[in-house]
């Protein structure tokens, strides 16, 4: 199953993602956005950071997910090669962030993402599972 894909936006970064459930949905959220930004191949699964995420429904435990990714990159410096959800549900999701501290000599930087918008955003079960459209402010 594909993860992502990159749609046309006039000027920000509208992307596609993409899971045959909510755990690999999100799983696959946030290897899109570090696929974007940085040469995520370099990304090395140095250490383990745990987050635990509440909302008032899907679709905010979404948001604030990828909100979530972003800070960690921007306020912690930490580059994620890869995520882990354990527990998920409508409103909670438990996972375990894998990564390192970005180094933009191997990392690179491709673009940074600002922040997730509402502009545009769905999230929907499909036949295939879930799918999730977003548009970054970059």
């Amino acid at each position: 199953m594909t993860r992502y894909r990159q749609l046309e936006h006039t000027a920000d970064i509208k992307v596609e993602i993409y899971g045959r459930d909510l755990s690999e949905l999100f799983e696959n959220a946030c290897f899109c956005v570090f696929d974007l930004m940085l040469d995520q191949a370099s990304v090395r699964a140095e250490r383990a950071v745990p987050v635990s995420l509440s909302s008032s429904d899907l679709p905010e435990l979404f948001m604030d997910w990828l909100r979530e990714l972003l800070f960690r990159f921007s306020n912690d410096s930490l580059a994620i090669a890869r995520a882990e959800v354990g527990r998920i549900s409508d409103r909670r999701a438990e996972a375990t962030l894998y990564g390192e501290e970005f180094d933009l000599k191997r990392h690179g930087l491709k673009v940074e993402l600002k922040t997730p918008t509402y502009h545009q955003f769905s999230l929907g079960k499909t036949t295939d599972g879930y799918e999730a459209v977003v548009v970054f402010d970059a």
